[in-house]
């Protein structure tokens, strides 16, 4: 069976009850994993995020609840390198549709030598175009251009959580968004139509995001300049991998 982690804060026990009470009425193996607080704790793992690069970059900081969210993440893709297996990871904060998640937990088997990593939930960015690469039974997996913006579930393997290591030695972006950096790690942005996933509103995000401060001038002109490499980058990597798979 395939492990599911689901992130969660130890002082979120209500958050913790809710998951559970979806899960528990499913058939699949799960476990809470202990999300790191980036407002307590002093892991040194940490350290690696880089506030430097954040503001010659971005000209922005990642509050301390995003800094605590890339390290949960990071630690379960080196959980999931030291398990050797495919692995399922869930925030605390979803809602399941159940017929839609056994269907795709029961096709891990299937999946898992031909997709590093896949989006389980509808969310991705403005514009970003679709494209179907198979339908398995009632759910397709398509690749999203721009990937899709969320950690809310995701699927990943072994290769892929290595490839994510393996680009992440300083951190200076919330981990959603360097996820959907596939042209830097190779990983690339699959997802599942229809999702299995979805944002519950009934509870507001434990991370905490930064406030809008404003910027000089040379800051705003080093953003801009990113964005535009990262939009010519991407959009290159997109060329290749049409014409490869074609």
């Amino acid at each position: 069976m395939t492990d599911i982690f689901v992130v969660n804060l130890e002082h979120s026990v209500e958050r913790k009850e809710y998951i559970s009470a979806q899960l528990d009425s499913m058939p699949v193996k799960y476990e809470m994993f202990p999300a790191v607080n980036g407002h307590e704790s002093r892991l040194s793992i940490l350290d690696m995020y880089d506030d430097g690069l954040s503001q010659a970059y971005r000209s922005k900081s990642l509050t301390k609840g995003q800094i605590g969210c890339y390290a949960s993440h990071y630690l379960l893709w080196q959980k999931c390198v030291e398990l050797n297996k495919p692995i399922i990871v869930i925030e605390d904060d979803i809602a399941i549709d159940k017929k839609r998640f056994i269907e795709f937990y029961d096709l891990v088997p299937e999946l898992d030598s031909k997709y590093e990593f896949v989006r389980l939930s509808a969310h991705r960015r403005r514009k970003a175009r679709l494209t179907t690469i198979e339908t398995i039974g009632n759910l397709s997996i398509h690749r999203a251009s721009k990937g899709h913006m969320s950690t809310m579930g995701y699927f990943l393997t072994p290769n892929g959580a290595k490839k994510f290591l393996k680009y992440s030695t300083a951190w200076y972006m919330a981990v959603d968004i360097y996820m959907d950096r596939f042209w830097i790690h190779g990983a690339e942005p699959f997802g599942l139509e229809p999702p299995c996933v979805s944002e519950d509103i009934h509870f507001e995000s434990d991370i905490g995001y930064e406030k809008n401060a404003s910027r000089s001038l040379s800051g705003r002109l080093r953003r801009e300049i990113f964005n535009l490499s990262e939009t010519t980058k991407r959009a290159v990597h997109n060329i290749k991998f049409r014409y490869y798979n074609r």
